[in-house]
């Protein structure tokens, strides 16, 4: 029985021609994608978020002359300043991550031959299986990788794929299954 979750639906078509989309452990290739690793992008957007909310009460503090009003209005005031300022250095930061590392990236696979496109599928796992190797994270991604092309045209096609037994125990199935056209 086939299990499956659609998570997000993509098509590729006239408005998107590339887009590369990470299943399972995806931090790394988001990592390398985007140019930030997701946790240190969390943890700059609630640090962002918690000084851009708390400045202007702690400004307004060392300014002992407002009255109470004035103080409220002045917060008021510096509360939607810091809001405009944070949302402006966020879309600064999201376009300049888009212009210097995904569309680089994005444009370059909508041009790859398949063979390479498999080739960084494989690299963007190992890659993942590096990270786990050498870090206290568990190592849940490792050992030979599948490799496969899902095609339109030439439907599902192995490019690398390891035996599920020793293949050297088994010379038979080899000169049967691979014959030399």
């Amino acid at each position: 029985m086939l299990r499956y979750r659609s998570r997000q639906q993509v098509q590729i078509g006239f408005k998107t021609d590339a887009l590369i989309v990470p299943f399972g452990q995806s931090e790394v290739v988001a990592s390398f994608i985007d140019g930030i690793d997701p946790g240190i992008e969390s943890l700059l957007n609630k640090f962002l978020d918690g000084v851009f909310a708390n400045y202007p009460a702690v400004l307004l503090d060392h300014l002992p002359s407002l009255s109470a009003a004035q103080t409220a209005d002045a917060v008021t005031k510096t509360r939607t300043a810091s809001n405009l300022i944070l949302k402006k250095f966020r879309e600064a930061f999201v376009e300049f991550r888009r212009k210097s590392f995904v569309n680089p990236i994005v444009s370059t696979v909508a041009v790859l031959p398949k063979d390479e496109l498999a080739a960084m599928a494989e690299a963007l796992v190992s890659l993942t299986s590096f990270k786990r190797r050498f870090s206290l994270d568990a190592e849940t991604v490792g050992g030979p990788v599948d490799v496969a092309v899902l095609s339109k045209g030439d439907c599902f096609i192995w490019i690398k794929r390891k035996h599920y037994f020793k293949p050297e125990l088994n010379p038979h199935f080899l000169t049967n299954y691979f014959v030399d056209i």
